[in-house]
């Protein structure tokens, strides 16, 4: 909720403001819908124990071919790219399309096998 108010535009909604919902991967993902065309991810890749069930919940928002974007500081210490090149081309074909050197960020489109 605090990011949602803190990027809340200086006009307001254009429209209804967004809903803000808790989401623990690989435990109650099913209880959302998988009918999305895009899914936005930023840095939500950093607990390397959770990767396995990251993996799974975003193969369920993307069930009926969803693309997500997935932006990530790339953490050596969290083995943030073994997340994008081990666990991720699992159920994705992923696709590096921007690098920030200077910030050691990356931006991934990632399409469902």
């Amino acid at each position: 909720q605090a990011n949602v108010s803190a990027n809340k535009p200086s006009d307001g909604w254009p429209s209804t403001p967004p809903t803000i919902l808790p989401l623990s991967w690989g435990q109650d993902h099913l209880n959302f819908p998988s009918d999305w065309d895009l899914v936005l991810c930023a840095d939500i890749v950093y607990l390397p124990e959770t990767y396995p069930l990251l993996v799974e919940t975003l193969a369920h928002l993307c069930k009926n071919g969803a693309v997500v974007l997935l932006s990530s500081k790339m953490r050596k210490e969290h083995k943030t790219p073994s997340f994008f090149e081990e666990f991720l081309p699992s159920r994705f074909d992923v696709e590096l399309v921007h690098r920030d050197d200077k910030q050691n960020n990356n931006i991934y489109r990632a399409f469902p096998l």
